[in-house]
């Protein structure tokens, strides 16, 4: 399973990313669906690099040459109601999810909450958390290009882009990529002993209908589960 992370708790750097990059790659289900009209995200994109491709050139060397863009930028809107306030003061984050999606609650070990789309499946916004000793910043998992290029070869996916944001005093990775079949965000951020993973998934052919939810979604989380 993708979004599978180990209980126990995580060492530093290269525990963390082993852990993280441990999961099989993402199946999607065969039934497919139709393309809905284009967002307008405002992401910055990095170049295109297939799994091929970045084994071949080198992955780290090859990323570390490119400029991250500001995902600080961008604005959160809630869009007139589609997505609603949700907290969890125990796990101590806070974001905003889809109205009226299907929720799941605790599956030890895939993730501590999931939003599934109550007529496309496969479309579902998951948050995950691990304990960890001694890491008090995502950096510990690498350097950003570095870390989107080992995820991309863990999945066989292209890095879309790769940003970072604060998100009230916790620096936050995003990604974005993109597969075969299916297209993802990625948030990955630590704060207060927890290492916090959230992902956004569709297939390519969903994706222009729900890239805009997706994106205000990774806007707005923030590893404080209070107001």
């Amino acid at each position: 399973n993708p979004w599978r992370l180990p209980h126990s708790t995580l060492r530093v750097s290269a525990m963390l990313t082993i852990a993280l990059l441990a999961a099989p790659a993402l199946q999607l289900p065969a039934r497919g669906s139709a393309i809905g009209a284009s967002p307008s995200s405002a992401m910055v994109p990095v170049p295109q690099l297939s799994r091929r491709g970045v084994l071949e050139t080198g992955t780290a060397a090859l990323l570390a040459t490119y400029t991250a863009p500001a995902f600080a930028e961008e604005t959160f809107n809630r869009m007139s109601g589609v997505l609603e306030p949700f907290t969890d003061v125990q796990k101590g984050y806070k974001l905003y999810k889809p109205v009226a999606w299907n929720q799941f609650d605790t599956d030890p070990g895939v993730y501590d909450i999931k939003w599934q789309d109550l007529i496309e499946p496969f479309e579902t916004v998951q948050v995950s958390t691990s304990p960890v000793s001694t890491a008090t910043s995502v950096t510990a998992l690498g350097e950003l290009n570095e870390v989107a290029a080992k995820f991309a070869k863990s999945r066989g996916a292209e890095v879309l882009s790769a940003s970072t944001r604060d998100a009230d005093g916790s620096l936050c990775y995003t990604f974005e990529f993109k597969g075969e079949k299916y297209h993802e965000y990625l948030l990955l951020t630590i704060n207060r002993g927890k290492l916090y993973r959230l992902t956004t998934v569709a297939s390519n052919k969903r994706w222009p209908k729900r890239a805009e939810m997706y994106k205000n979604i990774v806007l707005s989380f923030v590893p404080k589960g209070f107001q």
